[in-house]
């Protein structure tokens, strides 16, 4: 019985192996006819790594939804083209000239010295008072020019070598213009050499803004960008406005900038040789207008923009610049004995966090070209008010 129980059992176990034989062959059928499926041969397929390097080439966009500032594209021009200089203005065409006299605050009478030596006295005959001389130097009232005088002040200090004080023209070409010719300069002697003086107020404004744009006034800091005539306060407009913005475009700051252009200077005490320019040289309402509203600006947390307001979200500062138009100033001063208030009104808003810078620049005509520019020079240590 026992014998037979043990072959029962190696019978039965030969059947499982033989069970599990057929059941492992069953199941490598299925996997070998699953393997032969296109879809199966896809993901067996293995792509061969490169064993060659093909660099990543970066392309730069073709435009860009930030416009590049103008302050930013002066600052990327070449070193190597850079004007060391700093020539504020150029003067293509020049034409010397006599200045006879000033009258009606902007026209002025001037005899042209096309074909007249540097240094002659001319000397002005009216027909209606007599006949025109033979002599040299003496010209025929017909010859006489009214010109265009872009000066609002009384030009003081300017005109005392009257009728005979040397001047520079520049001419326009527009033919609807009244009076074709346009003071730009006047030469004086300050008791040492001569000096030339620039009377056009406007091109102050024309000189600062090339200034502004190649970065050459450092003590303004840094910015983005520079607009001119921007209005603000009482429908009142600054000359320039100097932006700087975060990475993502946003106004972080506005610097305000009023220009103010200066002829006058004095002379220090006992010293000729110290010279201050001052500013105004007479009583000036329009300046002091301008420096109460920047101060004003400041003094604020709001802007006015037109007939609405908004809160100011970003740092707003102010700056006065005061170009002055000759070479041989040494210092600069609002001038209390021109104008009281003004110099007072410089105080208030210096202590108000107004910034007061001053420069001083070179006009320099050369007659035999008949042309001259305008140099930056040094900006000039600010003095008290002068008096």
């Amino acid at each position: 019985m026992a014998r037979l129980h043990r072959v029962g059992r190696a019978t039965s176990n030969m059947q499982l192996r033989s069970q599990k034989r057929d059941f492992t062959s069953t199941i490598a059928v299925m996997t070998t006819s699953n393997d032969s499926s296109p879809e199966s041969q896809k993901k067996k397929t293995v792509k061969p790594k490169r064993t060659s390097f093909r660099p990543k080439f970066i392309v730069a966009p073709t435009s860009s939804k930030f416009p590049i500032l103008t302050a930013l594209k002066k600052q990327r021009v070449d070193p190597d083209s850079i004007d060391h200089d700093k020539i504020l203005l150029k003067y293509p065409n020049l034409i010397p000239a006599r200045l006879i006299r000033r009258y009606k605050r902007f026209l002025a009478d001037v005899v042209l010295l096309d074909g007249i030596a540097k240094d002659e006295t001319v000397e002005i005959v009216d027909k209606n008072l007599g006949t025109k001389s033979d002599g040299d130097g003496i010209i025929d009232d017909e010859e006489v020019v009214t010109v265009y005088c872009p000066n609002t002040g009384p030009m003081v200090g300017l005109l005392e070598g009257l009728p005979n004080a040397r001047v520079q023209l520049s001419k326009s070409s527009d033919p609807k213009r009244k009076y074709a010719y346009t003071l730009e300069m006047i030469q004086i002697n300050n008791g040492e050499r001569d000096v030339w003086v620039g009377v056009h107020s406007t091109s102050a404004n024309r000189m600062i803004e090339q200034a502004l744009t190649s970065r050459w006034l450092t003590e303004l800091g840094h910015y983005d960008s520079v607009r001119r005539e921007v209005k603000f306060a009482n429908n009142s407009r600054v000359d320039f406005v100097l932006t700087t913005n975060a990475k993502d475009g946003t106004i972080v700051h506005e610097k305000y900038v009023e220009v103010k252009s200066v002829t006058l200077a004095m002379d220090g005490r006992g010293k000729s040789s110290s010279r201050c320019a001052v500013f105004p040289d007479t009583v000036s309402t329009r300046a002091q207008k301008h420096v109460t509203e920047l101060t004003d600006l400041l003094s604020t947390t709001t802007k006015g923009l037109g007939n609405r307001k908004e809160t100011a979200t970003h740092k707003v500062s102010g700056t006065i610049v005061f170009l002055v138009q000759r070479d041989d100033c040494t210092a600069f001063a609002p001038s209390i004995q021109h104008d009281k208030k003004f110099a007072e009104l410089c105080a208030i808003a210096a202590k108000s966090g107004i910034q007061i810078l001053a420069y001083a620049c070179a006009l320099e005509p050369d007659e035999t070209k008949k042309s001259g520019t305008v140099r930056l020079l040094e900006s000039l240590p600010l003095h008290g008010a002068a008096s």
